[in-house]
């Protein structure tokens, strides 16, 4: 298991946080997964907990200001292979984050709220095949991101952003 995230400006080793272009009408990465040289990281589309398939997602997105990012704020998941110039989407896409902005921490990780803290990983745009894929690796030489389309820019010294460990496995190429 190996941990991803940002929590009020401290962030794992293998997470770099970035901050979004807001205000525009495109998705923009606010933090970038880099794994450590000769190892991947694997991103399940499902854990023992909930009913629902996806990778479960707790994040409190703030802005400046300590204000909660606008509850119209889109997620989504990219990946850039190595070689690559473009980023394709390989999540659904969150149209909004009202269940994140109203619930804690504690109370989106609580079994009985999991499911609406899952986002659903898919295949690349680019793909032959299209719906839920059952993970996504990520190499040493990927990119990986977590982009949002929002009207405020992210503060990550207020924020925080956390991936379930058990959706995550770490392995040597």
């Amino acid at each position: 298991m190996a941990d991803i995230y940002i929590s009020n400006g401290d962030s794992a080793d293998v997470v770099e946080p970035k901050t979004n272009a807001a205000g525009i009408d495109r998705a923009t990465p606010i933090l970038e997964i880099d794994p450590d040289r000769g190892t991947f990281l694997r991103l399940l589309n499902r854990v023992a907990r909930g009913d629902e398939i996806g990778i479960p997602v707790y994040m409190k997105l703030r802005d400046s200001n300590g204000d909660p990012l606008p509850t119209n704020t889109l997620v989504k998941f990219e990946l850039e292979r190595a070689g690559g110039d473009d980023e394709h989407k390989v999540s659904e896409e969150v149209k909004q984050i009202s269940f994140w902005n109203a619930n804690d921490l504690t109370t989106q990780r609580d079994v009985d709220n999991i499911d609406n803290a899952k986002v659903t990983l898919e295949y690349p745009e680019a793909a032959s095949k299209n719906g839920a894929a059952p993970f996504h690796d990520v190499r040493d030489v990927d990119s990986f991101y977590v982009s949002i389309e929002s009207a405020a820019e992210i503060d990550w010294s207020q924020s925080e952003f956390y991936f379930d460990t058990a959706a995550i496995e770490e392995g040597s190429r």
